[in-house]
Parts: structure tokens; C-alpha cells; sequence
């Protein structure tokens, strides 16, 4: 069974029309089901890359192994407010299964920098 993994990514808006023009790009946690910490990057770039962004970088230079039995405690401290944006712990579980599941966390958009 696949193991549970986040991703820091920072992203550019790329070829995507979902974000507003007047975005450069975002900070995005993407959470993957993977067999390894390798292969959590490879597909969660091929997630977002799928979807016409540009993938920029992995923004803090980890990849990081959740416990998958923990989700919903997880969310509840991380994403209080934004619980009904997640999976429920059974859909996780559920997820893991498959060899392509992925979850988005909201995205934390920024305009491009002002010239100096």
C-alpha cells in the first residue's frame, strides 16, 4: 500500500486559466499518495504540471511522510478552517490505494514582483 506525503510547491500560473491573469503563481500544500518519497515528488509535479501550471519548486526542500491514521487530527490543527476542504480520513485511507490520488491544499496566491 502507498504511503502518505506532502509537498510544499511553489508554482507558476504556466498555461492554467483557473487563476486570474493577474497572478503570478502560488504556494501550494499537495498532498500524494506515493510507495516512496521519490516518487511523491515525481507525481505531485506531474499533478500540478497535468493541470497547466508551472512547477517553480519543492518550497521548503522537503518531502514529508504523514501517518496517514492521523488525517483528520492533522487537518483539524493545521486547516481549521478549511476542514471541509479536505478528504475525510476514510477517503484518505481509501486513496492510498490508488496509484494516482492526490489532494490539493488551498492555494496561496501572489502577484508578480514590483520593479525596482
Amino acid at each position: 500500500m502507498n504511503q502518505l506525503f506532502l509537498l510544499n510547491l511553489q508554482i507558476g500560473r504556466g498555461q492554467n486559466r483557473e487563476m486570474p491573469s493577474h497572478l503570478a503563481g502560488a504556494f501550494v500544500a499537495v498532498y500524494v499518495a506515493a510507495a516512496n518519497h521519490e516518487a511523491a515528488l515525481v507525481q505531485g509535479v506531474a499533478q500540478i504540471q497535468a493541470r497547466d501550471y508551472e512547477f517553480i519548486d519543492l518550497a521548503d526542500g522537503k518531502v514529508h511522510q504523514l501517518d496517514p491514521l492521523q488525517w483528520d487530527e492533522y487537518v483539524a490543527g493545521v486547516w481549521p478552517e478549511f476542514r471541509e476542504h479536505f478528504p475525510t480520513q476514510a477517503e484518505v485511507m481509501a486513496g492510498l490505494a490508488s496509484p494516482d490520488w492526490v489532494c490539493f491544499g488551498p492555494f496561496a496566491a501572489y502577484e508578480p514582483s514590483a520593479p525596482n
